[in-house]
């Protein structure tokens, strides 16, 4: 399948290395990144390896003028060029996009957008409204996105969700889980705690927004309450120290495993397999399509305002539970309830894989995007 596409993101992260080489192989693509994102790197966003592409991308400089107006410097001239006849962007507002897309319709070139889609119109929304409505068509990473784009008065035929799915260094994730889900069952947890007691598990950023300052709490109240239980936490980032000084406040040091941030998937796939319940009081993203790429459930909070496409895979009571926003005690209650009563453990595993392999995957992207761009 060949169409001119040529593809601009604001950034080449890891993560999506999967479905770009996949649209690498089946469009006639060029790709444009950012160079950089303001704190990517610091913050664990791992950049891809350009050597996926047959092309060697073309990297441009994202900066912000007057510290408000963000603009990607470099693309201006992209719509004259006649190698192009088709764009497929980063879907969040960028004031670059508005001569961009004007220059699109001159020389009629199709735009597609790609991205969280709005929550809102707040700030400039006359450009707002402009930049999404100038678009050939769409893509959302979730159902409820799509339902407030419609809401906000954008035409429902040319938006389509097309999920997330997760790469790392070993590739596809999802490739490599389904290769090893049958070999993954250990002792790892027993014989680091000594216990056979069950085990919550977070992976990904340590941020102040995911809020694992309660989980930390939760686990101590819970064992103070008499049920023991452990915790494991994956990943680095600004938040470590006062959350391990917190586990040693609450006496509990001997029952919360920092691990590190690691991108090995060998080291990763067991620690989230064993794992009983994986929690993010915070928003929840890819933390909850790892998760449940080994049959790991997951649970975080309800209020769509605040959270990420990801927690559209918790499916309450089958893949994992939601608790009430903002609301502490009802997640510790939630967490109890789970730990004590959950249901068949294999069960839930399938229900995970089941709601992966059938929609959060980069096959189902790749379905979503060349059936809308062929339209």
């Amino acid at each position: 399948m060949k169409t001119g596409l040529c593809c601009i993101f604001n950034y080449a992260p890891l993560y999506r290395a999967s479905v770009f080489s996949k649209i690498d192989e089946a469009y006639d693509a060029q790709f444009y990144f950012g160079k950089e994102v303001r704190d990517a790197v610091p913050s664990g966003i791992e950049k891809l390896d350009y050597g996926i592409f047959r092309r060697k991308p073309v990297e441009f400089v994202n900066v912000t003028h007057k510290g408000r107006f963000p603009w990607y410097k470099g693309i201006q001239g992209l719509p004259f060029k006649k190698d192009y006849s088709v764009f497929l962007v980063t879907g969040e507002f960028n004031w670059a996009y508005l001569p961009f897309l004007v220059s699109c319709m001159i020389m009629r070139k199709k735009v597609y957008g790609w991205g969280h889609g709005p929550k809102n119109l707040n700030g400039y929304a006359p450009f707002r409204r402009f930049f999404y409505r100038a678009m050939a068509g769409f893509f959302v990473y979730g159902e409820k996105g799509r339902d407030r784009m419609v809401e906000l008065g954008f035409p429902g035929d040319r938006i389509s969700v097309i999920y997330n799915s997760l790469t790392g260094r070993i590739g596809d994730i999802g490739s490599y889980a389904e290769q090893c889900r049958k070999n993954l069952k250990s002792s790892i947890y027993a014989d680091r705690f000594g216990d056979a007691s069950p085990v919550l598990v977070f992976s990904g950023r340590l941020m102040p927004g995911k809020r694992l300052d309660w989980l930390v709490d939760a686990v101590a109240d819970i064992n103070g309450e008499g049920m023991a239980c452990n915790l494991v936490m994956i990943g680095d980032g600004p938040e470590k120290e006062s959350l391990e000084r917190l586990a040693s406040l609450k006496g509990i040091g001997d029952r919360v495993w920092f691990c590190g941030r690691t991108y090995d998937e060998d080291i990763l796939a067991p620690l989230l397999y064993n794992a009983d319940l994986c929690v993010s009081p915070g928003n929840v993203g890819l933390t909850a399509l790892h998760a449940m790429l080994y049959g790991t459930p997951v649970l975080s909070h309800d209020d769509f305002w605040h959270q990420m496409p990801e927690y559209e895979t918790i499916n309450d009571g089958n893949t994992g539970l939601l608790f009430r926003y903002g609301d502490y005690d009802d997640m510790k209650y939630k967490i109890r309830q789970w730990l004590l009563y959950s249901p068949d453990r294999d069960g839930v595993r399938m229900n995970c894989y089941r709601m992966i392999d059938s929609k959060w995957n980069s096959d189902r992207q790749m379905e979503v995007l060349t059936s809308a761009i062929r339209q």
